[in-house]
């Protein structure tokens, strides 16, 4: 393996001991508010291993900032022993000072920021300093400083909503880390690989929320709602009246974008037990609103360092405002943020791994989770206010332990009461007087927890009964839970658990076995009904056990599946005898029937506009061939092409009254005595035609001719009376 320097090293005391000459695959991975550690490999037979790493000792990268040697993991590949380290900012540090009880802070008013941070520089001796590089608003402060330094950071990102920057002892405060220097990452330029996620699962175009002791913002006067907030809710009636909030939610501009025919809203809800204000319930309404009411979205790239070989180019840093475009993945300008970054400094041919979102994906807590496992012994028993069962009993017994095992001595003090202190350590004290019973671990200077007529104040409450936040009783999905929206069973979701009833008293339940109810209204959706009657109208409607149904009347709008339908009359219905191929068809507008190939074949109606009604028949081919139909006078019979009258069996065709062809008819074939008065009109047609015939052929007469020659003067005389020959 070539040297190649990379990180120096230092001590426990950040005293310099060398540079790091084997260390490879330094990676170095931070999240906004979350995690902040490098890690790398060094062959364990190098000098970088055997004399330079130590637990707890430093290494410091490129950028000057230091970070803390917390774990070295050995692994053996044949002859190869190779050592993974593990180091996270010096800024952690802060895990490692206890947060002292005179500084804690049980409820403040209008707190500025510094008052806080000064605290925690305090509690440290000074080794860690801020700067506060953005003005912050002040807020009320409520039960701070109970736990670690790091505790106290955590409690002052989430309250002043800030984002932190360490340059190593020094951490910097800004309502927004990063900036905006125009960074693209782009196809076909600096994107190796990406991927793109956006994720509507925590959508909420509706946000409801409380604040201590259930208490909303109702009432609260308009006026302090924005222009479009204002618009908004006027349009729902009831939300607004007489210029007072009527309701406990803020409606979200895209509300109509994102509504359907299942969700007008997508409802969502916060609530801020340490709020007492209304327009402060307002203002976190609408900041939980801002960050809900678009999808999640989160871009994965890989991308190409372009800073490392052109100084031109700008070098992607952690809170920064990017624009995203491969058109292909829907990337199409898409801003967002860098909230995690994983870089790896010292290779030239490794690139950094930017993950861009609209959201924050982890907190202080997360941390707080993964380095105080061992300490957080009251969020192990109340998790966001949800009393964790599977602990009470080990809690109770470890409380019963504590008390067998004191040993007490009683006190008589002069201000008065019984002071019960402990023999073996002064500090734990129980003093009881007239206004109530107080319980100390340190002197008397603090109270962890007390009884008086005001109520009871305790760090953890143990028992039966309470006035909870919630109650959570069992874990993961199995659980049974009791909170500010109801009671649900089933799912650690309140609106996705089977069995719920919320504050209203609207129940749902997947399943429900009563042995009597009695229900005043009620709608069915799906599901059946076993082993019941119903009757509804004193008769007029029922359903026998057997499941025989009796109406007097009924408005059927569906479809109705029966093999016999008896008696009675059938108004305004479409009747068929099949729902395709050969069938008949009866409907308001007349009767249809349909071959095999859902062609008409013959149709039955009227015609109002012509006054007429009849059958029409058709071909298979759907032409019109004949019609039947009748006037107010006549029955007309009709054949477009060909009509045939006769028998099949060879009877008799009938045609009773008068006949009257009013044009030309050809292929009757008639005998002559078929035809009444046919034989004797044609005898006397004979008789006349013999008559006539016997007149022609015997007559004869004379022709008297003047004289004439025919213009030839040799003919002379010519002329006379001339006697003419039958025909």
């Amino acid at each position: 393996m070539q040297p190649n320097p990379t990180m120096q090293v230092f001590d426990k005391n950040i005293k310099r001991d060398g540079t790091l000459i084997y260390a490879t695959d330094i990676e170095r991975q931070r999240r906004i508010n979350s995690d902040y550690e490098i890690s790398f490999i060094v062959p364990m037979n190098t000098e970088d291993y055997l004399e330079k790493i130590k637990i707890k000792g430093h290494v410091q990268d490129e950028r000057g900032q230091f970070y803390v040697i917390n774990s070295r993991s050995r692994v053996r590949d044949g002859r190869k022993l190779t050592a993974s380290i593990v180091c996270t900012h010096v800024m952690f540090k802060l895990t490692d000072f206890k947060f002292p009880y005179d500084s804690y802070i049980d409820e403040a008013y209008g707190v500025h920021i510094t008052t806080l941070t000064d605290l925690i520089t305090h509690a440290t001796g000074g080794k860690f300093t801020f700067s506060i590089d953005d003005t912050f608003e002040l807020h009320d402060v409520k039960d701070f400083g109970r736990g670690n330094c790091m505790q106290a950071l955590n409690d002052i990102v989430k309250m002043y909503e800030c984002e932190v920057e360490p340059d190593n002892f020094k951490i910097h405060l800004r309502k927004k880390i990063g900036a905006d220097d125009g960074l693209q990452y782009r196809l076909k330029k600096n994107i190796v690989s990406s991927s793109f996620k956006d994720d509507g699962a925590s959508l909420v175009t509706r946000m409801f929320s409380q604040m201590k002791d259930g208490r909303t913002f109702i009432g609260l006067d308009a006026s302090h709602l924005t222009d479009d907030e204002r618009s908004l809710l006027s349009s729902v009636p009831g939300a607004i009246v007489n210029g007072k909030l009527a309701v406990n939610y803020l409606i979200s501009p895209y509300a109509q974008y994102w509504a359907n025919t299942t969700n007008t809203y997508f409802d969502g809800e916060i609530i801020e037990q340490d709020i007492e204000e209304p327009l402060d319930l307002l203002e976190a309404t609408r900041k939980a609103l801002s960050e809900q009411e678009q999808p999640t979205l989160e871009v994965s790239i890989s991308a190409a360092d372009l800073f490392k070989i052109d100084n031109s180019e700008p070098r992607p840093h952690l809170g920064d405002t990017v624009t995203c475009i491969d058109p292909e993945m829907s990337l199409n300008k898409i801003k967002a943020r860098i909230t995690e970054l994983v870089e790896f400094p010292y290779a030239m041919d490794k690139h950094s791994q930017p993950t861009i979102s609209n959201v924050m994906l982890r907190d202080y807590n997360d941390i707080i989770a993964d380095l105080e496992k061992s300490k957080r012994i009251v969020d192990d028993l109340f998790s966001n206010g949800k009393i964790r069962t599977e602990t009470f009993e080990t809690v109770a017994k470890q409380a019963i332990t504590d008390i067998n095992n004191s040993k007490t001595e009683l006190i008589y003090p002069p201000e008065g009461g019984i002071l019960a202190q402990e023999k073996t350590n002064p500090l734990e004290q129980v003093r009881l007087t007239s206004k109530g019973l107080g319980i100390s671990t340190d002197g008397w200077k603090t109270i962890r927890s007390a009884v008086t007529a005001r109520g009871v104040l305790a760090e953890t409450v143990v028992g039966q009964f309470g006035d909870f936040v919630s109650m959570l009783i069992g874990s993961g999905n199995d659980v049974t839970q009791i909170n500010k929206m109801g009671i649900a069973a089933g799912h650690k979701e309140f609106n996705y658990a089977p069995f719920r009833v919320d504050m209203q008293g609207n129940l749902t339940a997947n399943k429900l076995t009563a042995n009597y109810a009695q229900i005043k209204s009620s709608n069915f959706t799906d599901g059946a009904i076993v082993g019941s009657s119903i009757n509804v109208g004193n008769g007029v409607f029922t359903v026998d056990s057997s499941g025989h149904l009796v109406a007097n009347s009924a408005d059927i709008r569906g479809r109705i599946t029966a093999s016999t339908f008896d008696g009675g009359t059938i108004t305004g219905a479409k009747i068929r005898t099949a729902v395709t191929g050969e069938r008949i068809e009866l409907t308001p507008e007349g009767f249809v029937y349909y071959d095999n190939s859902n062609a008409v074949r013959v149709t039955l109606g009227t015609n109002n506009i012509g006054g007429i009604s009849g059958h029409t028949y058709y071909n298979s081919y759907g032409q019109p061939l004949g019609l039947i139909y009748a006037t107010s006078s006549e029955l007309h019979v009709i054949g477009n092409r060909n009509l045939l009258l006769g028998t099949n069996s060879g009877g008799t065709v009938s045609i009773q009254g008068q006949v009257n062809f009013t044009s030309s008819v050809t292929g009757l074939n008639l005998s002559i005595d078929q035809v009444s008065g046919l034989q004797s009109q044609l005898f006397s047609l004979q008789s006349q035609i013999t008559s006539l015939k016997q007149t022609f052929f015997d007559h004869k007469h004379s022709v008297t001719l003047p004289t004439h020659n025919h213009g030839n003067k040799d003919n002379q005389n010519w002329g006379g009376n001339f006697q003419t020959s039958t025909p």
